[in-house]
């Protein structure tokens, strides 16, 4: 029986952990910007509760039996008290990535911290009262609960339930994980486990020199892990599916590897790395080249042989029981550090996601240390072509990035992304583009007199049409949410007001430094910094003077930010427009269809709505307008707009702030 309840506990304990992940960190993308960070700092926060649960579960160990059972259960019942507890910090001048961390230490800190530390407390309990072999198994169960916790999220809690009723159900679960450990308690005095330790338990070393590798391997698949989100998430929008999808490979690996010592051979898995380093290249140059199903297969095909590599050695290298705490407590610490060098060291320390390079590096090298120097001797062959792929990959890296990063004039990482200014100069054109991510924000010709005719915002793309048909009634009086390069402001004349709503601080510095827009255009020009609309609801509340045309050009990259697209977002558009107002969507993406979304807005607010689609070789754009400006509408030929079809997708697509998912509208 007691195997039987450790078992089930450790697998809820683990679908506790990975359930509750995508939950408050959806919760948390709409007042962050809607940013990939908000994962990546969320991420270091469960690496860090981990590594502190696991240190928790090794001091606890030192204790007898009767008494870790006591102190272990009385956490329980004050951390499901406390769990969701809410704090304003906006007293406090915090940056993004530690608002994050200190949002969720407040909410699931102590939980989180002691639901970790499960799987390595019942392990020790259960050779400690009979004797047995460490079950190095039940961690690859409690992986198996995650991986379980990961792959449902998206596809069923998400859809299925608002953000409300899944934290709900999510603390329904708490309650029965703590009935089961009190059953297991009860089963363990039942049947007198805990009196048949005659000799008192001596106290392990609360330090213990650790295996370098142990951290080393731990901290590399850690760093894997983050940056390999970050990099699909530069062109595919953040959300559950695109971070469950790298941890579940992530978690997969590790409870294979775990399973059995067996599971993983150094050789065979050799051949895949050498490849995947290849790949892993191309990607980091050439990503946004391929569509989102295949950089979903690419990025998860390295990362599930980086993974295998990093939790294989690992297990070769485990421990016998009497160094169990030990072993997990180390493990722990180098995710941390990976997490720690991903989340907060390399935006300062990277213009770009280098630590993606960084990671493939240091796991080549790892594993080439650890063929040279525990494997049984190799043949020279074997070691040569080791190696050379070590050698020729380096000056791969090196031949791109000078190439790729020629043409910079100015880059900037921080938080919401990074951002780069290049000059591009060719034989037929010479501009100079503002770029996020790997995405074009706005361009400028280094030839002021030469006219761009291909970007998203030249005469022909339905925001001109649009700014010009409105102008043609009354001037302009604008929000414009997304800054880019602040090619808009172009469409102002001496009469006209344009307001910029700009989430990134380095975009508006880009764009003020670099590019003439802001300051040559003669409308009235305001630049807010901050989230556009939580800015909006501001003004809302303060009465601001309504605007006659609201713009939503939000992107980051290839990606709108979901919460500017939601039911209670277009509330507030309409709140800041007047009656017969114009919201104009660029809406331009490779990977998201939003059409099904703006059909269900214009129904619900009764809104006529107009899609604009320019082909282009280069920058095709899509621009919807939704409106009751009856002159407006009549003012637009029909030639100049796109067929508006129904979507089939539609019930899908009625988003609100607590219930809205991209899977539907994915463009594979």
């Amino acid at each position: 029986m007691q195997r039987i309840l450790s078992t089930f506990i450790i697998f809820i304990s683990a679908f506790l952990l990975f359930q509750i992940q995508p939950i408050l960190s959806k919760e948390l993308l709409p007042e962050f910007g809607g940013g990939a960070s908000v994962w990546s700092s969320s991420l270091f926060f469960y690496q860090s509760m981990l590594l502190l649960g696991y240190l928790y579960a090794h001091l606890l160990s030192r204790y007898q039996l009767k008494q870790q059972l006591l102190t272990h259960t009385l956490l329980i019942v004050l951390a499901t008290m406390i769990t969701f507890s809410d704090f304003d910090f906006t007293v406090f001048s915090l940056s993004p990535t530690w608002s994050v961390i200190a949002k969720l230490f407040v909410q699931v800190g102590l939980v989180f911290m002691l639901l970790s530390a499960t799987s390595v407390l019942l392990q020790r309990w259960y050779i400690e009262s009979t004797n047995a072999k460490v079950p190095y198994h039940w961690y690859s169960l409690s992986n198996l609960g995650s991986l379980i916790a990961l792959i449902s999220y998206p596809f069923i809690f998400e859809v299925a339930f608002s953000i409300n009723q899944q934290k709900h159900y999510w603390k329904t679960g708490l309650f029965t994980y703590s009935a089961l450990l009190l059953c297991l308690i009860y089963v363990l005095f039942k049947h007198g486990q805990l009196t048949k330790q005659i000799i008192s338990k001596p106290k392990t070393n609360l330090l213990i020199k650790p295996n370098l590798l142990w951290i080393a391997f731990s901290a590399t698949s850690s760093i894997m892990l983050i940056a390999t989100t970050q990099m699909i998430s530069i062109n595919i929008p953040p959300m559950p599916l695109i971070w469950a999808l790298p941890l579940a490979i992530y978690l997969l690996t590790f409870s294979y590897t775990f399973a059995a010592a067996k599971n993983y051979n150094r050789t065979h898995w050799a051949y895949l790395l050498m490849l995947s380093v290849f790949a892993g290249l191309i990607m980091f140059f050439l990503g946004s080249q391929f569509n989102a199903l295949a950089q979903l297969l690419i990025y998860s095909f390295i990362l599930f042989t980086v993974s295998m590599i990093c939790h294989g050695e690992l297990r070769k290298l485990a421990p016998d029981s009497s160094l169990l705490t030990v072993f997990y407590l180390y493990i722990a610490l180098g995710g941390v550090l990976g997490s720690l060098l991903s989340a907060i060291l390399a935006p300062m320390l990277f213009e770009q996601i280098t630590e993606y390079i960084v990671a493939l590096a240091a796991i080549l090298t790892l594993f080439i240390y650890t063929q040279f120097t525990q494997a049984k001797p190799l043949s020279a062959v074997y070691q040569t072509a080791l190696l050379t792929t070590l050698l020729v990959w380096g000056a791969s890296y090196g031949y791109l990035f000078i190439n790729f990063n020629q043409y910079n004039l100015a880059s900037e990482r921080n938080f919401y992304g990074y951002v780069t200014v290049k000059d591009i100069k060719t034989a037929s054109f010479a501009e100079r583009r503002l770029i996020d991510g790997t995405t074009i924000h706005g361009s400028e010709p280094l030839n002021k007199q030469t006219e761009l005719t291909d970007s998203y915002y030249h005469q022909h793309t339905g925001i001109a049409k649009s700014l010009a048909a409105l102008k043609s009634q009354q001037d302009l009086n604008i929000g414009i949410v997304g800054l880019g390069a602040g090619v808009l402001a172009k469409f102002g004349d001496q009469h006209d007001k344009i307001r910029f709503y700009e989430l990134n601080p380095a975009v508006y510095s880009m764009a003020r430094k670099y590019f003439s827009y802001l300051k040559d255009s003669p409308a009235q020009i305001e630049v807010a910094i901050g989230d556009g609309r939580i800015t909006l609801t501001e003004e809302v509340k303060n009465k601001v003077p309504l605007l006659n045309a609201l713009i939503i050009d939000a992107f980051s990259s290839d990606v709108i930010p979901t919460h500017l697209l939601t039911e209670e977002a277009f509330a507030v558009y309409w709140q800041r427009l007047t009656q017969d107002g114009l919201l104009i969507l660029h809406i331009s993406n490779n990977h998201i269809d939003l059409m099904p979304v703006l059909q269900i807005h214009s129904k619900r607010f009764n809104k006529s709505m107009l899609k604009f689609n320019y082909s282009s070789s280069l920058l095709g754009s899509q621009w919807v307008v939704l409106t009751n400006n009856q002159a407006f509408l009549n003012s637009i030929s029909l030639s100049d707009l796109s067929p508006i079809t129904a979507y089939s997708t539609a019930p899908l697509a009625q988003w609100t702030d607590q219930k809205h998912s991209l899977i539907p509208l994915i463009k594979l």
